[in-house]
């Protein structure tokens, strides 16, 4: 998923630097998730990993990424839903499943099924984020395979048809599918006025498998210092907070409203870009006078022994102020600096009132001793 503050390209700087501090595997609180990015790597590298996040697509993220750990066999649901038993015998559907066979088939078969074999229907997303709705983020086809799609999912899960690990798995994929056609410049708060190529393409599902990893791992939706204080003891808090004033429930609020499904109460939306009403959280992370006193929270709240913080270069803290917040906390007040350079991350091009400094910044990693 296109995702701004996605570490996904610097993965190999991250671990590299936990290797390279000597830190011992073990619990390790994935603070702020987002797409779970990092969550995953750690598991992968053996470490328990307890992950957070205010956003529901986020927590979807964690608990297909994070906690599941194999790949769904779908046993109730081909003994329970005649129509997947039909399709399986398709000539279509098994190709996928001998395309990826072992343990990844039968969720190859399951995703193909959805996005092409189910009835594309006007739901909630085909009814407002789509033409239908004068909203241009999604062909009106896109928009009613995903309102399909979701209720599809939704129906199993309730008759527990699925259990949970593939309802995340199949709902991260729907997310992250209904992103590779969305008709945006990579994030939500605007859609654009004429179709771009990618949005044309008809919606697919790239359910990936389950990592093994490392047992135990929890995804919360909560917030990073209250999860922390729950967690007890633990050798690492990796800690990548919003680095400026971009509110994230509006900048992924298309996202944050296909992970919830929303089938209890429909919302009412306002504005030209469909937010929900009502949601209009605003995190201290964002704000320039509150993040120093919201890490200095978070740092005190964990009982983790070693901090590692992820910040940018052009971030609403100052590297002074940064400093001297985790100098605070730090055990001798000793404070290590790593960075790396990489390519910003563009959402949209220059213009009056938004001028990129530059085509690179830098990630900023720091490393503290916490006790």
């Amino acid at each position: 998923m296109r995702y701004i503050g996605n570490k996904t390209r610097l993965l190999p700087f991250l671990m590299g630097t936990i290797q390279r501090l000597g830190l011992v595997r073990g619990g390790a609180h994935d603070a702020f998730s987002g797409t779970a990015a990092v969550g995953r790597a750690l598991k992968s590298a053996g470490w328990r990993v307890v992950s957070s996040d205010l956003m529901t697509y986020s927590y979807v993220f964690q608990r297909a990424y994070v906690v599941a750990r194999r790949a769904p066999s779908f046993a109730a649901l081909r003994a329970g839903d005649p129509e997947l038993r039909r399709a399986l015998r398709s000539p279509a559907l098994r190709s996928a499943v001998a395309a990826h066979g072992g343990e990844g088939g039968a969720l190859a078969a399951v995703s193909e099924y959805l996005a092409r074999w189910i009835e594309p229907e006007q739901g909630f997303m085909g009814s407002h984020f789509a033409p239908a709705g004068g909203r241009m983020y999604f062909t009106q086809e896109n928009a009613n395979r995903i309102d399909a799609i979701r209720r599809t999912l939704n129906e199993w899960w309730t008759a527990g048809l699925i259990e949970d690990d593939a309802y995340y798995v199949l709902l991260a994929s729907l997310i992250e599918g209904a992103d590779r056609v969305a008709n945006t410049a990579g994030v939500y708060a605007a859609y654009m006025k004429s179709w771009q190529s990618n949005a044309r393409r008809a919606l697919t599902l790239r359910a990936g498998i389950p990592l093994r990893g490392a047992r135990g791992a929890t995804a919360h939706r909560a917030d990073a210092a209250a999860v922390a204080r729950g967690a007890g003891a633990m050798e690492l808090i990796y800690i990548d907070p919003p680095y400026n004033a971009r509110q994230y429930s509006g900048y992924y609020h298309v996202p944050e409203i296909i992970a919830r499904g929303w089938f209890d109460a429909v919302p009412a939306l306002r504005g030209k870009t469909g937010l929900v009403a009502g949601e209009g959280q605003r995190s201290d992370w964002c704000s320039g006078r509150r993040a120093g006193a919201a890490l200095a929270e978070l740092l005190a709240a964990t009982e983790a022994r070693h901090a590692l913080v992820s910040y940018n270069s052009e971030g609403l803290l100052s590297e002074r102020d940064l400093k001297d917040t985790l100098g605070r906390a730090a055990k001798f007040g000793v404070v290590q600096r790593f960075s790396r350079g990489y390519r910003r991350y563009r959402s949209d091009s220059d213009r009056i009132g938004r001028v990129y400094q530059g085509d690179r910044v830098r990630e900023l990693l720091y490393h503290i001793r916490l006790r």
